[in-house]
């Protein structure tokens, strides 16, 4: 039955003098018999397509795998990422900005503004468990942020990683109820799961699989070649519908795959070794200021050898493994600039929030202080002989190989913080490198210290298109969003942080923040 009057189109508006985007919208996603405005006499009215707030911007959201704060040169790492370092020059940089230490609960975090154990996702989905908060399952009452802007007006595309598809009967062959295409985005190219191989990946098209044995491109282009394609197509058919992409490459999670000439540009850029890279990352750091004059170093852990007490054989076998992640993620950030490079070239880089999330945990430390050339073979089977290792260090990030770095790396990669990926305790496990640009309404760069957690993104692109979160979608209650816009620092580089208090856990190692403390 149609409802009449504005009482029965439950179109709200509202305007938050206390926020610097004015915020408006419906608290009831689809709008119930919403209309053109035609009159009410006529019996024939077409439903109203969603309209997104005007001068609302496109939204360009990054999250990188698996790399440590100390890593990108972006951060003071040794790791060339010029195009994150263009980035960074006009836009904030979040030096305290916090994942979950671990993929599945820090995407699902990011994807609903909730914390991961109120969305099922206490842990990767590959462990989940049938307890509450480690089932695995988004629950419906936790809309993703681009199902909130899809009924909102966004044209929505999601690019490369998706681990937060739950373990059993929820594959190709359904229900798909947790892909994509049923989380809000009409477009999606990717793999589902931790990783896949750089040139032979696992893809899938919407709910379908890519049947393509071909090499080349290289993963993370084909990821860049097709946003690019889409976000063509979207400004071409309605040049005023706005754009939210969301590019999730698998680097630089294993295996470290890179383009040969790539491979080529860092031979011997790590023959110093751990040791040397982390002091070395430290003193940029803090001539940067993104970490306190006075920091030192923790302490180097007896579990992991000293660089200089290795044999030389396998020296060399550890510095082509590093040799090996830094052309993976300096190759993934030309990629994010070709991106970069298109929205300037199309006039519409100003008006793009672009949120760069430099790893969604810290440095993996899974391929054990030897190294690992296939984490999924070496762990799960057997450890290969040092000697093995070393006789096939020239697999070490081509096809042929699966490289994933050591201990010493990981330590080195999570500077100046203790720990690594998967420890939800300390900071090289949950501290990760942040910067957003708006050119349209962030003018001034800088540095910001507020502290934040990963659950802050989506009521941050809430506030800045000026849409409320909505208390229903799709008939479904929606639950408390968990996260805080951090809105309020763009334009105040001193403003008081609003974050509080948030707790981290992880496989039973947990800490939790309060007003400064951990």
């Amino acid at each position: 039955m149609r409802q009449r009057g504005l009482a029965g189109r439950l179109v709200f508006a509202l305007a938050l003098s206390t926020s610097p985007m004015a915020l408006q919208a419906s608290t009831v996603v689809p709008v119930p018999g919403a209309s053109p405005g035609t009159p009410e006499s006529l019996p024939d009215k077409f439903p109203t397509v969603p309209q997104a707030p005007p001068g609302a911007p496109n939204i360009l959201l990054v999250l990188t795998d698996d790399v440590g704060f100390g890593a990108a040169s972006a951060f003071a790492g040794p790791i060339p990422t010029p195009n994150l370092e263009r980035l960074r020059a006009r836009g904030l940089t979040y030096n305290r900005f916090h994942t979950t230490a671990m993929c599945s609960p820090t995407r699902a975090a990011l994807l609903t503004g909730r914390n991961p154990h109120m969305v099922g996702t206490g842990v990767l989905t590959d462990f989940a468990i049938g307890a509450p908060g480690y089932n695995g399952m988004i629950p419906r009452s936790a809309a993703t942020v681009g199902e909130v802007l899809r009924q909102n007006g966004y044209s929505t595309g999601w690019f490369g990683k998706h681990h937060n598809v739950p373990n059993g009967p929820f594959g190709t062959a359904g229900p798909q109820d947790y892909w994509p295409a049923h989380l809000g985005f009409n477009h999606f190219l990717g793999f589902i799961g931790s990783d896949t191989d750089q040139f032979r990946p696992v893809l899938y098209r919407g709910l379908d699989a890519v049947i393509d044995d071909k090499q080349e491109p290289i993963l993370d282009q084909r990821l860049t070649d097709d946003a690019i394609a889409w976000i063509h197509q979207i400004k071409g058919e309605d040049p005023d519908r706005p754009f939210f992409a969301y590019l999730a490459p698998g680097s630089a999670h294993t295996p470290n795959q890179a383009p040969s000439e790539w491979l080529s540009r860092f031979r011997g850029k790590f023959d110093g070794g751990w040791d040397v890279i982390r002091a070395q990352t430290l003193k940029r750091q803090i001539a940067a200021g993104l970490v306190p004059r006075g920091t030192r170093l923790p302490p180097w852990p007896d579990y992991v050898p000293r660089w200089d007490s290795l044999p030389a054989a396998q020296k060399a076998f550890h510095a082509r493994q590093m040799e090996a992640f830094a052309a993976q993620l300096s190759f993934q950030d030309a990629q994010f600039g070709r991106i970069m490079d298109e929205l300037a070239r199309m006039g519409i880089a100003d008006n793009t929030l672009v949120i760069f999330i430099e790893g969604d945990n810290g440095s993996d430390a899974a391929g054990s202080p030897r190294g690992s050339l296939g984490e999924g073979g070496e762990i799960a089977n057997k450890r290969l002989r040092e000697e093995e290792h070393v006789a096939l260090i020239d697999s070490i990030g081509t096809s042929a190989g699966h490289s994933s770095y050591g201990t010493g790396w990981a330590l080195a990669m999570s500077t100046p913080f203790p720990y690594y990926k998967q420890i939800a305790s300390h900071l090289g496990g949950t501290r990760n490198g942040m910067v957003i640009s708006w050119p349209e309404r962030i003018t001034q760069p800088g540095l910001r210290t507020q502290y934040h957690f990963v659950s802050d993104i989506a009521p941050t692109i809430y506030e800045a298109v000026g849409i409320v979160p909505p208390t229903t979608v799709d008939g479904v209650a929606q639950q408390p969003i968990d996260g805080i816009s951090l809105a309020y620092s763009f334009k105040t580089p001193t403003a008081p942080g609003q974050r509080k208090t948030q707790y981290f856990e992880m496989l039973g190692n947990r800490a939790i923040y309060h007003d400064g403390w951990i």
